[in-house]
């Protein structure tokens, strides 16, 4: 069985046309209203009146896209599914490419998570706003370091899909409730070091306004990316398991601050006594910044050589998945 997830937050004009798309391919439609002011939930009850593959939820007050989807993810887990798929209500992802994510569950059991890729083809990126490109390209990297994806190329796309038999112990009550809902999810399954997958998918950008706001962005983003990072560093590589990226990343680590706490009381010395350092004391301050730096370099580059598995799926490839016969779309 495959259950869709669609959080809605003042999404009345857009829920009913995304839920009547999405039930062509899945056996479950769950919409969540999140306390949305316009009563999207209520308009999916009035139009899918008596279709019992359409459920909707209402949250008692909004709590964010995160926790709509794990109001949703709840209830998923009560039909036993064996793929749960997250759309959103805004019409922007497009549900045909929902037969080419349950084929790479199908092709890969191993696959714990599937999600879109929206920059694998150059010409894609003509059509995405400017300041969505930026923001992305600058979280897109970020997300790498907190999360150990290094192969990935979109972290934070929202089309996203769980293998619904490795759902329940994937941790997902730990995943956050606001738009930071796919980065932790990211951070999580990173920590397990879990093998994800990528489709190649456009997105269908019209006139909405996202509900994401730029500048609480960035200022919640950065703080929360960086708990994620040190966390994996600390669990991955000192809790977990015991390594050469960890003696890599501790001497690194010792050598720098070291490098960096030397430097500066010797620069405060300056000021005071207005006496140059000798050459020899500048490079007793250069010499564990240099070695630091370097065993940091080599932690980077063991970090990214052991990194999880990332399959990724072009779009010739998953267009060929979709428009063949002996994939089951449902009426």
């Amino acid at each position: 069985m495959t259950c869709c997830v669609i959080p809605a937050y003042k999404a009345s004009s857009s829920i009913c046309g995304v839920v009547r798309s999405t039930l062509a391919f899945v056996d479950i439609v769950i919409v969540v209203d999140d306390a949305c002011p316009e009563r999207s939930g209520e308009a999916v009850s009035k139009e899918f009146s008596g279709n019992p593959r359409v459920l909707v939820i209402h949250r008692a007050t909004n709590g964010g896209v995160g926790a709509a989807v794990k109001t949703g993810l709840a209830k998923c887990l009560e039909l036993d599914p064996s793929v749960v798929i997250k759309i959103d209500a805004d019409g922007q992802m497009d549900p045909s490419y929902v037969p080419s994510i349950i084929a790479c569950f199908d092709a890969d059991p191993s696959l714990a998570y599937v999600k879109g890729n929206r920059f694998v083809n150059p010409l894609i990126l003509r059509t995405m706003p400017k300041i969505r490109l930026f923001g992305n390209a600058v979280l897109s990297l970020l997300v790498k370091f907190a999360s150990g994806y290094w192969n990935l190329l979109d972290p934070t796309n929202g089309y996203v899909a769980f293998n619904g038999r490795m759902l329940p112990d994937l941790g997902w009550q730990n995943f956050a409730d606001s738009y930071f809902f796919e980065i932790s999810v990211l951070g999580e399954l990173g920590l397990r070091q879990l093998p994800i997958g990528e489709i190649e998918m456009a997105p269908l950008y019209g006139n909405e306004r996202s509900s994401l706001s730029i500048r609480w962005a960035l200022w919640e983003f950065p703080g929360k990316i960086l708990r994620l990072f040190l966390r994996r560093m600390l669990l991955q590589y000192f809790l977990f398991d015991v390594n050469l990226g960890s003696i890599y990343l501790f001497w690194g680590a010792i050598l720098v601050l070291s490098g960096i706490g030397l430097g500066t009381a010797e620069w405060i010395q300056t000021d005071i006594t207005h006496q140059p350092r000798s050459a020899g004391t500048i490079m007793l301050v250069a010499l564990p910044l240099l070695i630091g730096a370097q065993l940091l370099l080599n932690a980077l580059m063991y970090d990214v050589q052991f990194s999880p598995k990332t399959a990724r799926e072009l779009g010739t490839r998953a267009k060929e998945v979709r428009n063949t016969a002996d994939v089951r779309t449902l009426g």
